[in-house]
């Protein structure tokens, strides 16, 4: 469980219409307010501000981002591979850090949206600030959840190997890779696995064939052997984008909620439980 004196910041740019879950995601930030904040960078926001006491939103364009690239850093970014989105959201703290403020956080984070939070103190390693990373998969840094000292993270916009990362057009997954844990943890003070914050990729669970469910804060896994396991969040990044995959807009205002391959869906009752489970064999 994280030190109650932690607190962590993500740093969350997101180009482009924003998905029809992102009040869910809010949503489900908002138990996590006494120790993390989420910062979204939108170019679909006129105006910022706080969504909650857990999420500020930042109006900010991909014109603005390569510009700062450019002129606090030094790099020259291609934009033609939005992809790559994902390695850029790593120097974030260097763009951003004398804007918003990011120095008052002891973690610095990166994190996706197709995903839903539970109370993520209670998933944390034990020695919160004794790791230089904490990620949800196992051997590697985590695409959806990563964390790093915010020592660790100010490092990263003068190392060569970072920067010529940032510079490439292609998106090679740089900020999943154990290179990257390396450069961020070179005396290998890392804590890089599923267990327990991540339960649908941990050891035991069938994680092509698995739900969540969000009550009231918490986000238990359920898998199609009948296991459950509860933990700091649930990644449907397999589920989002396809047909079947629909938001119900009765769901947001229940205490709890189901996610699955058919979307997001009331699951405050025995009845409305059952197309989750369904989604198990069908």
């Amino acid at each position: 469980m994280i030190d109650k004196t932690v607190s962590a910041a993500f740093c969350v740019p997101f180009f482009g219409p924003l998905p029809p879950y992102f009040i869910h995601w809010v949503k489900s930030c908002e138990i996590n307010q006494g120790h993390f904040h989420w910062f979204v960078y939108s170019d679909r926001v006129r105006r910022g501000g706080r969504l909650n006491r857990a999420v500020t939103v930042i109006p900010y364009g991909v014109d603005a981002m390569a510009s700062d690239f450019k002129k606090i850093l030094g790099i020259d970014i291609h934009r033609g591979n939005f992809r790559k989105i994902c390695d850029w959201r790593l120097l974030f703290y260097s763009l951003r850090r004398n804007v918003e403020p990011l120095d008052r956080y002891d973690l610095i984070g990166y994190t996706d949206m197709d995903m839903i939070y539970g109370d993520l103190a209670r998933f944390m390693p034990g020695k919160t600030l004794g790791h230089d990373i904490i990620s949800a998969d196992d051997g590697h840094p985590c695409g959806p959840f990563t964390l790093m000292r915010r020592e660790a993270a100010a490092a990263l916009a003068d190392r060569p190997r970072v920067r010529e990362e940032m510079e490439r057009a292609e998106y090679r997954e740089f900020d999943e890779s154990p290179e990257l844990m390396e450069i961020l943890s070179p005396g290998g003070k890392a804590f890089c696995q599923a267990h327990p914050l991540q339960p649908a990729m941990s050891a035991g669970v069938a994680c092509r064939n698995t739900f969540s469910i969000w009550d009231r804060g918490r986000v238990t896994v359920w898998d199609r052997r009948g296991c459950r396991m509860e933990g700091g969040f649930h990644h449907f990044s397999r589920f989002k984008g396809r047909k079947r995959f629909r938001v119900r807009t009765g769901a947001i205002a229940a205490p709890a909620w189901g996610v699955c391959k058919f979307g997001i869906l009331p699951a405050a009752s025995r009845r409305a439980f059952w197309p989750l489970i369904m989604s198990l064999f069908i």
